[in-house]
């Protein structure tokens, strides 16, 4: 994607010279580096306020690309007309392809004014607004947020579908779970099918990934013999009101039946807290330098166990490291890798994929200390922070040699699969940008202690702002890499 960057002008204070004021007398009061004639008028430049606007003004801008690279909508949405043109669009998710085409039908079968009729621009605000209420779509609402909004939710919302009622006749049915991550909607779960049903009980428990989220998407569909078909979709807008630290039941209202869930929301500080586990022998929360030294091995087994069944079966797999596991397949793992390494590896063939990508992430998650350490994160964020993409790039490569060799080699081994990853994006629609967003925290954030005493604290207290460095700077060395092996 090609970045723009606007010119930001020097600020500066015009004054004119009036013809009763003694230039002289003016110039002696400012430091004569200070002044400049322009046209018969006095221009004031101020270094120290045009310093710090410019750093304020380029600190914006970076986070406003920040936004941009992290969003990548890649569902191929073709509309085409009578003259058989066709124009392609991408979009987040099949959800708003779904709201587009209703938009579409909806408008074709509304009466629509030729084009010879002439329109004031009272009808034409009018007909536009019917176009609104077509489209009810919150697309761009992200862009459009102020201060006085609620904060984005960033943690865990563990959600568990239990049944749906009212169904007027039996069906296969599935749910599909989709959050929106800083204006981007993702396919975040799916249920088991079950099949010719007119009350299907799931009850499957999903552990969601929430970043930058706002909105949690319910789509329903039937199983047919030659595809899904979309027979209900529902959005709950989130908030913590709505949410709770404690298990709390919901109902989601389709047209004609609703959905039983249960939820729960863990935000980000205590998901990342990084707490040490007490166990001596232990595995998740134990410091990796002992699993290796334990193991005798450079990386630890979970991580290469992971990463070869990935690899194995599934590169192809749309939304790999994105997609939610099933929690009860994640407690089972977890339970193997600590007590039975060998059951562990077997395990990892018979469960879905996405329950061995959830255990690699959450295995990485509860590390009490990040690979890229909690000593040097405050530089690293400096670095990605300085200005002109040479220095950026000098200070983050800097900042990386500074670690462990043993860290060093664990992040590129990590580097080098989710580069393999990004090969099939086509398949998996798994972009840098992506596995960047997913994996930026997780090798990134210190605990929530080591947030708190940081003399960086005042630049780290927005949990967005946070994740979206973690991202640009994971993404920074994932583009690095890239280009290393692709020339």
């Amino acid at each position: 994607m090609q970045q723009s960057h606007l010119p930001l002008f020097d600020p500066c204070l015009h004054l004119p010279l009036s013809k009763t004021v003694s230039g002289n007398s003016t110039v002696s009061a400012w430091p004569a580096h200070s002044l400049i004639s322009v046209n018969g008028g006095l221009v004031i430049i101020l270094r120290t306020r045009q310093r710090n606007r410019s750093e304020k003004q380029r600190k914006k801008l970076a986070d406003l690309e920040a936004q941009l690279v992290l969003a990548s909508p890649n569902l191929v949405f073709r509309v085409g007309n009578r003259s058989s043109r066709t124009y392609t669009f991408f979009l987040s998710s099949e959800f708003e392809r779904t709201q587009w085409i209703e938009a579409i039908h909806a408008l074709q079968s509304s009466q629509l004014p030729s084009p010879v009729v002439s329109v004031t621009m009272y009808e034409l605000q009018a007909w536009i607004t019917a176009c609104r209420t077509f489209l009810k779509t919150n697309m761009g609402s992200y862009l459009l947020r102020t201060g006085r909004d609620e904060s984005l939710l960033v943690g865990d919302l563990h959600l568990t579908l239990r049944d749906l009622v009212g169904l007027a006749q039996p069906a296969d049915l599935f749910v599909c779970l989709e959050v929106d991550s800083y204006g981007h909607y993702f396919r975040k779960a799916k249920s088991k099918l079950v099949c010719n049903s007119a009350t299907p009980r799931w009850n499957e428990e999903f552990i969601i990934e929430m970043e930058g989220s706002q909105n949690l998407r319910v789509l329903i569909y039937e199983e047919s013999q030659d595809r899904a078909m979309l027979r209900g979709k529902y959005t709950q807008k989130l908030s913590r009101s709505w949410l709770s630290d404690q298990v709390v039941n919901r109902v989601i209202p389709f047209q004609s039946c609703s959905l039983n869930v249960s939820l729960k929301f863990v935000a980000s500080e205590v998901t990342l807290r990084r707490v040490p586990t007490a166990r001596s022998a232990g595995l998740f929360g134990a410091k990796i330098q002992q699993v290796c030294k334990r193991q005798k091995r450079e990386i630890p087994f979970i991580i290469t166990s992971c990463v070869r069944e990935v690899e194995r079966r599934g590169m192809n797999e749309v939304g790999v490291y994105r997609v939610s596991g099933s929690a009860s397949d994640l407690g089972r793992l977890k339970k193997s890798f600590e007590t039975n390494s060998y059951e562990a590896e077997q395990l990892l063939k018979e469960v879905d994929i996405h329950s061995v990508t959830g255990i690699l992430k959450l295995y990485l998650r509860e590390l009490p200390e990040a690979l890229f350490t909690d000593e040097l994160y405050p530089k690293f964020l400096e670095s990605y922070n300085s200005g002109g993409e040479g220095g950026k790039e000098k200070a983050l490569l800097h900042c990386f040699s500074l670690l462990s060799p043993q860290s060093q080699n664990i992040i590129n081994y990590l580097l080098g699969h989710l580069f393999r990853v990004y090969s099939h994006e086509p398949q998996n629609k798994m972009s840098l940008h992506n596995l960047a967003t997913v994996f930026g925290p997780t090798l990134l954030r210190p605990g929530s202690g080591k947030l708190e005493s940081s003399k960086h604290k005042e630049s780290l207290t927005a949990s967005t702002v946070d994740v979206m460095a973690q991202a640009g700077i994971l993404y920074f060395f994932l583009l690095r890499r890239a280009k290393n092996l692709e020339s």
